[in-house]
């Protein structure tokens, strides 16, 4: 595949979201570059290695090497979710979840194995259902979480969309509080979740999900563009042979609105422009969140994006103004055979009152 209420259920512990302002320490952010390199599931010790560069300020040691890399799979199924039904459903299926930001986000543990006996937060994955249509499951790979997680929000879509995927892989790290060199970040291609506290975590977690998240639902406008360009392919080429268009004025207004709606979806109707108003206040969070886009490409792709909404209205307008033309040169030829059966009507009247003349004439004579 190609490529926001609820009373506030707070997880265990002293977690807060919005109350406390994202109230925590953060460590100093990685100013140091990356370099990208292809990375898969088995990296060994020397492979890790070559995900940071040289120079970067995180020394790769034992602890770091012991961590598995792990999937992390996004997929947009729908417009959004109904959060209050999805909670509800989830609640009566016993899932261990929560409403991390009211409107926004529900946060639920799956448990690694179904025999429901896990305690530890590190027998759970992580999997955050966003207010827009979005999952995104840590540890579980694209086809287990259609199997497995897609099912659970079934009844809670809102207009549903061809999913759309973006699968990453990602290292978790829990390091002692002293750690200097603790916090998240991108080595690569791969997200180094990186903190003294599952909390933490998870709120890093949280980050980089907005921004993958992002990704998917730019993958669906993308989508639904291409299928609006192969649609209406036929149709310029017909204008540019000059051959009938095949269309009416009815189905290009239609069209019309269509990019209306994605150029709206894309720029006005959701944050995919911007910087999600949660992380302004939090540079850590919010430099997650950046960094994930840029991997991902998320700007150039909406830049190129608006181009072709762009260069589809154009196509649009000039299919409307052919249309109008020909609708006004039909009009004009009605005018015409209108004033000419009005003329012929007229001749007609003026034989008749000829024939008229004559008659009374030859009358006239014969008297």
């Amino acid at each position: 595949m190609f490529m926001r209420r609820l009373p506030i259920i707070r997880p265990q512990g002293l977690f807060r979201w919005r109350s406390i302002g994202f109230s925590r320490l953060f460590a100093d952010s990685v100013k140091a570059r990356i370099t990208p390199v292809k990375h898969n599931m088995n990296l060994n010790r020397l492979s890790l290695n070559t995900l940071l560069d040289a120079n970067h300020t995180k020394a790769l040691d034992d602890r770091l090497m012991g961590h598995k890399i792990l999937p992390c799979s996004t997929i947009t199924v729908s417009e959004s979710f109904d959060l209050k039904e999805l909670f509800r459903n989830l609640n009566s299926r016993k899932f261990q979840c929560s409403i991390i930001v009211p409107d926004e986000m529900i946060h639920v543990k799956y448990e690694r194995n179904s025999k429901g006996t896990a305690t530890d937060n590190s027998q759970f994955h992580d999997i955050l259902f966003l207010h827009t249509g979005t999952v995104v499951a840590w540890g579980l790979t694209e086809k287990q979480v259609e199997a497995s997680i897609l099912p659970l929000a079934e009844t809670s879509m809102v207009t549903r969309y061809e999913p759309e995927s973006e699968d990453m892989d990602y290292i978790e790290i829990e390091h002692e509080k002293s750690d200097r060199n603790s916090g998240s970040y991108m080595a690569g291609d791969v997200m180094v979740i990186s903190g003294s506290h599952y909390n933490d975590r998870l709120l890093d977690k949280i980050a980089f999900a907005y921004g993958l998240a992002r990704s998917t639902r730019t993958a669906v406008i993308e989508s639904s563009l291409e299928r609006h360009i192969q649609m209406t392919k036929k149709t310029t080429e017909n204008l540019s042979t000059g051959i009938k268009l095949g269309v009416d004025a009815k189905e290009v207004l239609k069209s019309t609105g269509r990019l209306l709606l994605l150029r709206g979806k894309l720029n006005l109707y959701s944050e995919l422009i911007e910087t999600p108003d949660l992380y302004w206040s939090e540079p850590h969070l919010e430099k997650i969140y950046k960094d994930i886009s840029k991997t991902l490409d998320v700007n150039p792709r909406i830049s190129i994006l608006n181009r072709k909404l762009d260069y589809a209205t154009e196509e649009s307008k000039s299919l409307l103004a052919t249309l109008n033309e020909e609708k006004s040169v039909r009009l004009e030829w009605i005018i015409i055979y209108l004033i000419m059966i009005e003329v012929c009507f007229e001749i007609f009247h003026f034989y008749e009152r000829y024939v008229d003349y004559k008659t009374k004439s030859t009358s006239t004579e014969h008297v």
